[in-house]
Order: structure tokens, then sequence, then C-alpha cells
């Protein structure tokens, strides 16, 4: 009888060992990887958004007819244990426009330009979801229902009365909408081609429609309304201006390639 206890002995203790060890390794599950888990997560979108905010340097730095490479990792780089719960979208859609009617020396001048966004959503099981927007220079951040002015944009439209002359840019959309989704390494390719107009002694309008600084259009247009060259309806968006003046306008044409 004893034997067989002596037996017993290191069977119940490994028996007891086991128990132990699933119960550790179930509160370590429990508790500790989803903390490791989120904390992945939560670097991994930092990262993403810093990569994200590259594009305003890029954009800035872009030359005539040059293009130029982002990656942007949109998956976390998870622990081997776990799988990735990050799942972002890059996309690329017009924002808006600009329409310029101009008349000068008995001609007439209409044109319109579209205006494009460069989106980034952020979407995982641990952290609120996040929307990041670029446009004209700028970063907004949506996230919960509100939004964030990141970085203000890079919007040109001044009058110098030196010269008589009203100064406009336009960043060009002349590609269509793309997307691209998943876990993976996307590339965002920005190219500009960028050319110059110039109007002597025009009269006409310019009206613009942009949905992520349209308030920041509208500020700019009715500070020009204080001139009285200048004319603002906030109803239309539309400046109008109401003698002859000169107008430089500089179209940067982006082609945008998202893989």
């Amino acid at each position: 009888m004893l034997d067989d206890e002596k037996a017993i002995s290191p069977v119940v203790g490994m028996i007891l060992i086991l128990a132990i060890l699933a119960i550790a390794i179930s509160v370590i599950s429990s508790h500790w990887f989803p903390i490791l888990r989120k904390d992945a997560e939560i670097k991994h979108n930092e990262r993403l958004k810093d990569e994200f905010l590259d594009i305003v340097t890029v954009y800035s730095m872009l030359d005539r007819n040059e293009s130029k490479v982002i990656s942007l990792k949109l998956g976390s780089n998870q622990p081997s244990f776990s799988h990735t719960t990050t799942s972002s979208t890059l996309s690329v859609r017009e924002s808006g426009w600009i329409k310029i009617n101009l008349t000068y020396d008995n001609f007439s001048y209409s044109i319109g330009y579209k205006l494009f966004r460069i989106n980034l959503s952020i979407h995982n099981s641990f952290i609120p979801d996040e929307t990041l927007v670029f446009s004209e220079g700028g970063i907004k951040i949506y996230q919960g229902g509100t939004n964030i002015t990141r970085l203000n944009p890079n919007l040109q439209l001044c009058f110098d009365n030196a010269s008589n002359t009203l100064f406009l840019g336009v960043d060009n959309f002349t590609d269509n909408f793309q997307e691209v989704s998943g876990n993976g390494v996307a590339f965002l390719s920005l190219n500009m081609n960028s050319r110059h107009l110039n109007f002597s002694n025009c009269t006409g309008n310019i009206r613009i429609q942009d949905e992520i600084f349209g308030d920041e259009w509208r500020d700019i247009m009715s500070e020009l309304d204080s001139n009285g060259v200048f004319s603002f309806d906030p109803s239309t968006n539309t400046l109008s201006i109401n003698s002859p003046i000169n107008v430089s306008l500089t179209i940067r044409d982006f082609k945008v390639a998202l893989s």
C-alpha cells in the first residue's frame, strides 16, 4: 500500500502543477496578452500617423514634373501570439472645385479645376477609429464626430495693390478615385506638374467649393471683400472682381497613384 501511495504522489503532483500552469496561462491570456496587443496597436497608430504626415513634407517639396513615393504600413507589428486587428483604408478622391470666369479684351475665359483629398482611415478593436485627411497642404483628423485641424492648409489667394494683381494657386486633381485597404504596406505616389496663366485687365468671378477647408477659403475671400475691387457672396462662395485687375494663376496638376 505504501509503494502504491509513493507511485501516485508524483502523478498527483504533476496534475497539480499542470492545473496551476493552466490557470496561470488563462490569467495571462485574458489580461496580459490584450494589454500587449493594445499597446502594439497604439504604437502602430502613432507610427502610421507620422508616416501620413510625411505627405505634407513631400507636397511642399515637389517641383515641376516631379514624382515622389511614400510607403505606409497599414497593419501593425503584432506579437506572434496575436492576430492583426488593424485594417486601414487609404483613398484619394475629389474634395471640391474652383471655377474661374474672366472677361478681358472682349474675350471670355471659363474653366473649372478639381480639388482633391487623401484619406487614411484606421480601424481596430482596441482604440477609437480615426480618419486623417490631407488636402491642399493641410491635415485634418476626424474622430468621434469631431474634427481637428492638425496642420493648416497652404491656400493661395491674395491681392497685390502695387501690381494690381490677384494671385491664385490651385491644386488640380487630374486622376480618378482610388482606394486600397487591408493590413499590408501601401504605396502612395504623388506626381505634380506646375503651370502658370496670366490675364490682364480682367473682371469676372471666382467660385470655390471645398469640403475640407471651405471655411478657410471663405475667410480669405471675406477679407478681400474689404477692398473695393472685390465683393464676396457667402451664400454661393463667389468672389466677384468689380474693377479691371490682372490675374495670375498657378495650377499644380496632381496625379495620385495607390498600390
